[in-house]
């Protein structure tokens, strides 16, 4: 019961922190492209530190797991691919591109901290 708990507590702020970041962008699409390259950059960053089974079940499960969402940018995608093809396709190549390149800077980024 409190590991649902901790993820229930963990997302409640994720949420938060994504709705924010939603009335920062003016273009929805932005606010998902910077709210899931962030979260993979800060879930990788901040992993090696979570040592213990409720710190992954509060940080990755909980706040990452609400803060960053595949399904809005799905959605975003197919909305644009309404209107442009190209747009479409390149927004899906930038967020997963983008998230790739921020998960591989906080590997880099904690090896050397770890120095």
């Amino acid at each position: 019961m409190m590991e649902l708990l901790y993820v229930c507590i963990g997302g409640f702020f994720g949420a938060i922190a994504r709705f924010l970041m939603f009335n920062v962008f003016a273009k929805k699409e932005r606010a998902t492209l910077f709210v899931n390259v962030s979260g993979s950059f800060l879930l990788v960053l901040f992993m090696p530190y979570m040592t213990t089974d409720w710190q992954q079940l509060l940080i990755a499960i909980g706040f990452f797991g609400a803060y960053t969402t595949f399904s809005t940018f799905t959605l975003d995608a197919v909305q644009l691919a309404k209107t442009s093809k190209k747009e479409a396709a390149l927004y899906v190549v930038r967020m997963l591109s983008y998230s790739a390149v921020a998960m591989l800077v906080a590997y880099m980024l904690d090896s050397m901290l770890r120095r």
